[in-house]
């Protein structure tokens, strides 16, 4: 991801939806990389991991706004 920046790493999609949306308020253009920390194979899932902790959120903005897209964080 050349000249970005990532701003925001979370498991919470409602954080996650948050920022997407106050960012999106503000002009700013963001990216969002999902990692699953499961095996996607044939069984979706793993024992003892808890869906809503099952992906990480991270969030990437452009260099040249990192600055402005730091205010947006405000509100988490």
């Amino acid at each position: 991801m050349f000249f970005k920046k990532e701003i925001f790493i979370t498991r919470d999609m409602a954080k996650c939806s948050f920022l997407k949306s106050e960012l999106a308020k503000n002009g700013i253009e963001y990216t969002v990389k999902t990692n699953s920390m499961t095996n996607p194979g044939r069984n979706h899932g793993t024992f003892f991991i808890k869906a809503e902790c099952a992906y990480e959120y991270r969030v990437f903005v452009k260099s040249k706004d990192y600055e402005k897209a730091k205010i947006c964080l405000k509100g988490i």
